[in-house]
Order: structure tokens, then C-alpha cells, then sequence
């Protein structure tokens, strides 16, 4: 349904009374509402048609439910919009099938009209020459090295790494993944303008002193107050002329095209547009860049005026109150922050920097429902009802699932737990089967399973990108009103009954609930009773310096040990036939795999092999030795003969947080607590996030009391 209606103007006859509509798509409220505004300026200036506005918040799950509200609406001639790239590519198809003509003003992703002929024009250029624009700004001001980073959005993430990957220009290009010049004097933040803020404040706080660079989204009035002294020399990226003219110039072409075509619907729409607009499109409906205002420009951040300019890096978080803080944005923590948020409680999370670990940047990413521990299997069971297993719709996140089906290899000590959990699964309506070993080499005659006793099959399970669905899960907390607080949490102090004090690097918060998902940095932060005594957080993690810990949550049993720091290693390599192979756990050796579809590693197999390397500084990224390789490829060949002689393409390392029985530490710390557990998950972490979160939110909800959401 329409937001509101701005109405035509009655002075003179107009194409609106000749019955012409057009509905705006945009984020008129939401974190991304200052674009939004663009746009009912737009429509507001050119009254001669009847312009209904329908908001989308900025959310790609919203996006197509609008599209689909548009499109029974019945009434309207063309669109404009969706301001979201993402949003867009999801609403163009219930469009085009439907006939009705799109204009989008200020989506900017690559490749979003490709096989959409006759069915929209886009507006602005796209950021392959946004971020050529800024490389060459980068090089005209006399810069040779620059660093690129992100604000942790997904959005920010494929700016970053479209931009790394442009052809080469002479610029010496770094980030997280490939290493910062030394050399650097500017630096590239992209992502969202309240993100891309924070990061950069952030960076000036760790002492990068030389010139910024921001995406288009930073375009917009309010960001000069957002980055605050942080800015410096700043500069930002956005389209010629600035954004609010390309929208007034296409609502200008809209308003003369529709009176020209009156009467008229779908192609011939878009030939008038075509005709009356200041620049030239191809045929797919891209704009011919340079050729009229289809064109990027790098101008200088304004300086902020009046108050903002004496406000401190940070101050709009200082002091700040929160019903919830979730520490750690990795997917245990961003789901859980997603859930709370969308129930409707104040929720701010922390987010690491580059420098600290991740579990979720280093995971594999395989998801199924099966697990041999009832515990783990009951939350992996919850999470394919809750994600996994859904079919993509407007209310789902976007993750990226790929299907490969799944193989749960077994011992004969495995097998009368898989009896029971097969059962469990297919009373859920989970497909799965208990196959024989001579089933399975009829299956799969490319896996060696000669000491295989049998094998649970899952033929819905695979595996998912867990930085994206990690982005996904804080994309859309933070389109609810969650926030993201720059700097590591340092200590967390009970002052009052009814709330724990936070303190971070660069500012100090209060919350009435903690939520504790910081994996593998849980023992650097003070104040809880998972806490290690290391003085200044930089230590390594001794196991005998945990302090004592109590009953795990929810239970009277005392763990032996505290949890320890574990390393996990794996390589892809290829194979020709990688498609065809499904996903790997083998509980006989520990070794697993699973195939990679898209990617540097495409159409390769990723395997991994266990290491006893115990109490390991966290840490994590691209790259392992030739004799790490050569581990890999000598503990899984007997299980995949064809690794012997198969190529390797790449490698990565991390760590994760292991209990002694495998099992997370989920829930409150104790009974009159203000701490709610979700860490030390051993490696299960991701197949089970979204359950876990769901169950966090009931424990904060609970310690919060009835007026958790009132």
C-alpha cells in the first residue's frame, strides 16, 4: 500500500488528468531515510503528475513485497525506483512480468539490468565507474598507495572488493585481505554514510592521519556531522552535479515523458523517457557514460559547521543507554541482534575491527540438520525450519544457500545415535536417510569408504557464505534501529541492579542486558566469569588462568576445563567434477569438505583436517605453507584419492572457541545476571546461529522482564 500521495497540481490540464500515476519507491523512513527525501523532494517539484510513495525502508526483504503491493495496485504507469541495488534486483522481475516500466534514479550495482531489454532505464552510472572515478582522484591528487576498507555491510564489502579488483591504473591497492601499504597516504571507506562514519572515525582513532575517500552513499548533508573532526582532508564520490539533481532531472524526464505518452504503457513509456531524457541509454537501458549528466565527480567533504564541528568522535554513542548490547557481530551475534531489533527492543552491537578475530570470517559455512549430539542436532534442526530450510521470500535474508546435499560419514559406534536423529529429522520434515555402505559407494564411487559403517544423507543440506550471512543478519538489525559501536569492549562492570556499564576503547555505554557473543575474544573482556586474567588483553590464553567457572547456563554441571582456543586450517584444490560432490563431515578420520561454486576457488573442493594446536593466539585470514598443504592433502586423500595429485588453489586459517564436550555456553550467566552466554561453539556455530539467537532473545526478553518491549 501506498505510504502517502502527493497530489497534482489542479492549475492546468496534466498528464494526471489524462490518468497518469507513477509510484516512488524509496527508504522514506529507516536509517536510510536522507536518500528517501531526495525523492519526495523530487516528486514535490514536479506536481504536474500524481506521485504515490511507497516506502521500502532500504530493505531488499521489503523490496519486493512493495513491488508486489505496486503492482496490484493497478493504477500506475511507471515506477521510480527502488533506491536499494540490492531491493531493485529484487523487484524488477514482479515488474517486467507484470509490464510496467521502471526508471531507477540512484541504483548504482553493476550488471542490475542484465536481461531485463525493454523493461527499465537506469539513471545514474554504476560503480564500476564510481570507484574507477576514485581511483583516479586518488591518483590525481598525488597518491600512489591507498587503503580500502569497509563498514562491515555487505554493501560496503562489494564496493571494497570490486574496487581491488579494477584493472590496473598504477595505484598500489591494500586492505584486510591482502595487507595495508605501508606506503599508504589516503584510504577508500565504503559501505553505508553512517557506517562509513564510523569506520573512518575509527581508523583516525588507530592513527591513519592521511586523506579520506568515501563511496556515494556518503553523498548526503548529514555526513559531515556524522564524521565530525575524523574528517580531515575528506573527499566523496558522488554522481555530477550531486545526487539531488540527477533525481530532479529524472523526475523533470518523467513528468514531460508521460505527458508525451499519454495513454500509453510499457516499451512506448520508455521510449519516451528515452526521448526526452538529457542523456543516451544502450538498448539493455544502461546510461552511455559521460553523455549528458551520466557521470561521477570526487568533491571535497564539507567541513562541519556550528556544534557538530566540536562534537567528539563519538559522542553520539557516549553515555548511551541500550536495552541490549550484543558483543561480537559475527553471525551468532548479528542473528541475535537482528532478532531483538525486529522485536523492537534498543539494540547496539560491536563489530571487530580488521585486526581481531572472527570465527565466522574463517568458517566453512556447511549447514545441515543432522549433528551425532542430540544438543547441537536440536539446534540445527530449529535453525533449517528458521532459515535454512526455507524457500527465499520477502521475509527471509538472502544468504546464498547453496544446495549440495550432505554426507555424515559414520563408525559402528555412530550408528545408533544416527538411527535416532534420522527419525527426529524426518518427524520434522527434514529429508533425510541412513545409507548403507554400499549404497554410498554407488552414490559417490569417488569417495573411499572401506571403513565407513554407514552414512546420514541430507539431501537439502550444503553450505552458505558466512561473512555475507553474517552482513545480512547486521544489515537488517541496523534497518530496525540497531546500532553499531566502534572499538573492542575492554570491561564490563555491574554499578547497578538493573544495568551493566560497557566500556569500549573510544566511549563508554550502558545497557539493561549483555549478550556475549564474542567467540574466540570472550576471555579478552573483563568482567564476567568466563573472563582470563591477561593483563591488557595481550597475553596468550593459559587455560589455568581462567577464573573458576560455575555451573554451564541451564545446568548444574561443572566443565572440567574452561574453554580453550582451537586452530582450524583448510584448503581448497581442484577438481573438474567438484560440482557433483556433495558436503563431507566424516566422523571416522574428522576430516570434511564440501564443493565451492563461486568465488576464486569456483568449481574447486574445499577440505579441512583437524590440528592439535590448542591455546592459540586468535587470528585468522588468507594463506597457509606448503607444508600445512601437504598436512591437509595427506590426512583427507585417503578418504578423497583423487586430492593426491589434485591442484591447490588456496588456503585460510583461523580459530575458534572449544568447551570440553563440544557444546556452547548459551545462556544467562547466572540466575540474578545481566550477562546472557552464546559462545564456545566449537565449531557448530554457523548451522545453528539463527536457533541460538532465537533462544538468546528469550533470555533477554526474560531478565528484562514485561517491560522489555514497552
Amino acid at each position: 500500500m501506498p505510504d502517502r500521495s502527493l497530489p497534482a497540481a489542479p492549475a492546468e490540464a496534466t498528464a494526471t488528468d489524462r490518468g497518469v500515476r507513477a509510484a516512488v519507491v524509496g527508504p522514506f523512513s529507516g536509517p536510510r531515510a536522507a536518500w528517501g527525501e531526495l525523492l519526495e523532494r523530487g516528486a514535490a517539484a514536479h506536481d504536474s503528475l500524481d506521485w504515490d510513495l511507497h516506502d521500502d525502508r532500504g530493505e531488499t526483504a521489503v523490496s519486493r513485497t512493495v513491488a508486489e503491493a505496486v503492482v496490484a495496485d493497478g493504477r500506475y504507469t511507471l515506477v521510480i525506483g527502488h533506491f536499494n541495488s540490492a531491493g531493485a534486483r529484487t523487484a524488477l522481475p514482479v515488474y517486467r512480468a507484470a509490464g510496467l516500466p521502471v526508471l531507477l534514479p540512484l541504483a548504482t550495482a553493476p550488471g542490475l539490468l542484465t536481461g531485463t531489454t525493454g523493461a527499465a532505464l537506469r539513471w545514474c552510472p554504476d560503480d564500476l565507474a564510481q570507484l574507477a572515478e576514485l581511483r583516479a582522484a586518488v591518483l590525481r591528487a598525488g597518491h600512489t598507495a591507498v587503503a580500502v576498507d569497509d563498514d562491515g555491510s555487505s554493501y560496503g564489502a562489494v564496493l571494497a572488493q570490486l574496487l581491488r579488483v579494477l584493472p590496473e591504473d598504477g595505484l598500489e591497492v591494500g586492505g584486510p585481505d591482502t595487507g595495508i601499504p605501508a606506503d599508504a597516504t589516503a584510504l577508500i571507506v565504503c559501505g553505508t554514510h553512517a557506517g562509513a562514519a564510523r569506520t573512518a572515525r575509527a581508523r583516525r582513532a588507530a592513527g591513519f592521519t592521511g586523506t579520506l575517500y568515501f563511496t556515494d552513499d556518503c553523498a548526503v548533508e548529514e555526513f559531515a556531522e556524522l564524521l565530525g573532526e575524523a574528517a580531515g582532508e575528506a573527499h566523496v564520490a558522488r554522481l555530477q552535479g550531486g545526487a539531488a539533481a540527477q533525481v530532479d532531472s529524472a523526475f523533470a524526464t518523467v513528468a514531460k515523458a508521460l505527458a508525451a505518452a499519454s495513454g500509453q504503457d510499457g516499451p512506448a513509456v520508455l521510449d519516451a523517457l528515452r526521448a526526452h531524457a538529457d542523456r543516451e541509454f544502450t538498448a539493455e537501458g544502461e546510461p552511455v557514460p559521460g553523455r549528458g549528466g551520466a557521470a561521477w565527480e570526487v568533491v571535497p567533504v564539507p567541513a562541519p559547521t556550528g556544534a557538530a564541528a566540536s562534537v567528539p568522535p563519538d559522542a553520539e554513542h557516549e553515555g548511551k543507554a541500550y536495552d541490549v548490547l550484543v558483543i561480537g557481530a559475527g553471525v551468532v551475534g548479528a542473528a541475535t541482534a537482528d532478532v531483538l531489533a525486529r522485536q523492537g527492543l534498543r539494540v547496539a552491537m560491536t563489530a571487530p575491527s580488521d585486526a581481531d578475530p572472527a570465527a565466522t570470517t574463517e568458517s566453512g559455512g556447511l549447514v545441515r540438520a543432522y549433528d551425532p549430539d542430540p544438543v547441537i542436532r536440536a539446534l540445527a534442526l530449529r535453525s533449517h525450519h528458521l532459515a535454512w530450510g526455507r524457500e527465499p521470500g520477502p521475509d527471509t535474508l538472502q544468504t546464498g544457500y547453496e544446495r549440495t546435499g550432505s554426507l555424515v560419514l559414520l563408525s559402528e559406534g555412530d550408528l545408533a545415535e544416527a538411527e535416532k536423529g534420522v527419525a527426529e529429522l524426518t518427524a520434522e520434515g527434514v529429508e533425510a536417510t541412513l545409507l548403507t555402505p554400499a549404497e554410498l559407494r554407488e552414490l559417490y564411487p569417488a569417495l573411499d569408504v572401506s571403513d565407513v559403517a554407514g552414512a546420514v544423507w541430507e539431501p537439502g543440506a550444503g553450505y552458505a557464505d558466512p561473512p555475507t550471512v553474517a552482513r545480512g543478519y547486521r544489515d537488517r538489525a541496523c534497518a530496525h534501529g540497531a546500532v553499531v559501536l566502534p572499538g573492542r569492549v575492554r570491561l564490563l562492570e555491574r554499578r547497578d541492579a538493573d544495568r551493566i556499564h560497557v566500556l569500549l576503547e573510544e566511549s563508554e555505554v550502558s545497557a539493561r542486558a549483555v549478550v556475549l557473543a564474542a567467540g574466540t575474544g570472550t576471555p579478552y573482556i573483563q568482567g564476567h566469569r568466563l573472563s582470563a586474567d591477561v593483563p591488557d588483553g595481550t597475553a596468550g590464553q593459559d587455560p589455568d588462568a581462567w577464573q573458576t567457572l560455575g555451573p554451564r547456563p541451564g545446568t548444574e554441571v561443572l566443565p572440567a576445563e574452561a574453554p580453550r582456543t582451537k586452530r582450524i586450517r583448510y584448503a581448497f584444490f581442484e577438481h573438474p567434477d567438484g560440482r557433483t560432490l556433495p558436503s563431507v563431515i566424516d566422523l571416522v578420520t574428522g576430516v570434511w569438505g564440501r564443493p565451492q561454486h563461486t568465488g576464486p576457488a569456483a568449481d574447486g573442493y574445499l577440505v579441512g583436517r583437524p590440528v592439535d594446536e590448542w591455546d592459540v593466539e586468535p587470528d585468522g585470514g588468507p594463506g597457509v605453507t606448503e607444508e600445512q598443504v601437504e598436512h591437509i592433502r595427506e590426512g583427507t586423500t585417503h578418504r578423497w584419492p583423487w586430492l593426491a595429485d589434485a591442484e591447490f588453489l588456496l588456503g585460510r586459517h583461523g580459530v575458534d572457541l572449544y568447551t570440553r564436550d563440544g557444546r556452547p555456553v548459551l545462556g544467562p550467566e547466572s540466575e540474578d545476571s545481566r550477562i546472557v552466554f552464546a559462545t564456545g561453539w566449537s565449531g557448530s556455530g554457523f548451522k545453528t546461529a539463527p536457533a541460538a539467537a532465537e533462544q538468546v532473545a528469550a533470555h533477554v526478553r526474560e531478565m528484562l522482564g514485561p517491560e522489555a518491549l514497552g
